[in-house]
């Protein structure tokens, strides 16, 4: 896995892991961005909290975002007021406004240095037939009394059509900002914070619940949160049909000779995205389905192309790739699973979790100890709009299906071409199974059938990884979890297909 600016310029804290029972009235599962931010919001009230994670603390997605502060999630705005009204479409800007505001409001009370600056946000195309876009967005901005403005130049390097700008948002060194957190957080005596702890089943209980553990302990919750980037537990309540994963990439340079002011993002696909940290130019974009392009390299190569010939950068630093998920009606899932139920879940960020997450940190806060929160039903996750969601629904499940029936056709490439760093699939009597050739010339085999729900996993050559089409969960060469929805790693063997065939 390719190591991201914000994981190599930081000392990460070390928690233990779990080792033995546990029994308390919350436990939050995932100790990224929004579970750290939730658990430091309850470190003042008499709930004993455990925050579990399945791996390092703070080395899931919170360290791989472009980490932009802001309200300017693309184009949304003029959508959400056309499916979900004023009322709605105010409440989900004022959550990722006050969202902001907490952000900048903690930095200044925690004293946290985390390169925190404030900056404009824009999104710009360079096709005029996107004008009208810009245009409708814009004045969705003015009703919803969000400070807006249409400009026709920008600051980079490159000629632009129009470009809709938001004052006053920020970004951040994410890292070091949650670092303190945690700090604030072990000064707690009702908080624990365990990590190399996977949550790996649910067991619903009258009066409470039980998360077993692969490490082979359980911990009894009155009430759970999911803020695993993506539930380990559905509850029926069908969330991975609601949701379709995406990956994209990001290069941080050095040398540019250009270094915009601001945060962008193109409208157009493919998506460039650009912002600043200190002397790095970070360019990144070419989203794609997970799983879904057979030459991720090449991801990496068109990105520093871009960056060397608008910007005349030096050298490539660092690069990463990172995976979002976004829901059908492009809002996230933030609340209660299932009515009068004590499980919460907050996913679907769509790429912009540095609000989001702290939205959901905020909302699931208050649910917990019942306190009123205007956003709750826009952010539910049992909201019902056929309108806003119908067509997605359709289309997300349509690429599950023609994933799962292409993958059960695909046929293998010959084994005896294999080069080191490379997959090839085969197929036995048993199954289709996936391999890989390390540097030392070692050969890994897994059942490449995703233990989810069955689709055929595609090999992504820049990250080494075996990735699921459907719903994005993410397995290591050697079958290792990396991202579920996935519960269990791959069916590996060394040599059960065949003693005489390597």
């Amino acid at each position: 896995m390719r190591v991201p600016l914000w994981l190599d310029t930081i000392s990460a804290p070390k928690f233990s892991q779990l080792t033995h029972d546990r029994s308390v009235d919350v436990c939050i599962v995932g100790a990224g961005m929004a579970g750290v931010t939730l658990a430091y919001l309850l470190k003042d009230t008499e709930l004993n909290v455990a925050l579990i994670d399945s791996d390092e603390v703070l080395h899931g997605t919170s360290a791989y975002t472009t980490a932009k502060i802001t309200a300017q999630h693309n184009l949304d705005y003029h959508k959400i007021l056309n499916h979900y009204g004023e009322y709605q479409a105010k409440c989900y800007a004022n959550a990722q406004l006050d969202a902001l505001d907490f952000i900048e409001q903690t930095i200044k009370k925690l004293n946290i240095d985390c390169d925190f600056e404030k900056k404009f946000s824009a999104v710009y195309t360079q096709d005029e037939k996107y004008v009208p876009i810009l245009e409708k967005e814009f004045k969705a901005y003015q009703k919803l009394g969000l400070n807006g403005r249409l400009v026709d130049e920008l600051d980079l390097p490159f000629p632009i059509e129009k470009a809709l700008i938001l004052e006053n948002q920020a970004q951040f060194h994410p890292l070091k900002y949650l670092i303190c957190l945690l700090q604030e957080i072990k000064k707690s005596s009702n908080i624990e914070v365990y990590e190399h702890t996977p949550a790996v089943e649910l067991k619903k209980q009258p009066t409470h619940h039980i998360i077993e553990t692969k490490t082979g302990f359980h911990i009894e919750a009155k009430k759970v949160v999911q803020t695993s980037h993506f539930p380990f537990y559905d509850d029926l309540a069908l969330l991975f049909a609601k949701v379709e994963p995406s990956r994209s990439y990001l290069t941080a340079c050095k040398g540019a000779k250009t270094m915009p002011d601001g945060m962008y993002i193109s409208y157009e696909e493919p998506t460039r995205t650009i912002r600043t940290y200190q002397d790095y130019l970070i360019v990144g974009g070419e989203d794609h389905r997970t799983g879904t392009t057979d030459d991720t390299v090449q991801k990496y190569e068109i990105i520093e192309q871009f960056a060397r010939d608008m910007f005349n950068i030096d050298e490539i630093s660092y690069q990463w790739s990172t995976q979002d998920y976004k829901t059908i009606d492009q809002i996230p899932f933030i609340g209660r699973m299932q009515e009068n139920d004590e499980i919460y879940v907050a996913t679907g960020f769509k790429k912009w979790g540095m609000t989001n997450s702290t939205v959901s940190a905020l909302l699931l806060r208050d649910l917990i100890l019942q306190k009123e929160n205007p956003w709750r039903s826009l952010f539910s996750p049992q909201r019902k709009n056929i309108r806003a969601q119908f067509k997605n629904l359709v289309l997300y499940n349509a690429q599950v299906a023609s994933e799962l029936l292409k993958g059960k056709l695909k046929l293998g490439d010959d084994l005896e071409s294999l080069d080191r760093g490379q997959s090839t699939v085969i197929h036995t009597d048993e199954g289709k199974y996936g391999i890989y050739k390390d540097e030392n010339d070692e050969l890994f085999v897994v059942d490449i059938t995703c233990p989810h729900l069955g689709c055929e996993l595609n090999f992504n050559r820049a990250e080494a990884t075996w990735d699921c089409p459907c719903h994005g969960s993410r397995f290591s060469y050697k079958g290792e979890i990396i991202t579920g929805p996935a519960h269990h790693p791959l069916t590996s063997t060394k040599n059960k297909i065949d003693p005489n065939l390597f």
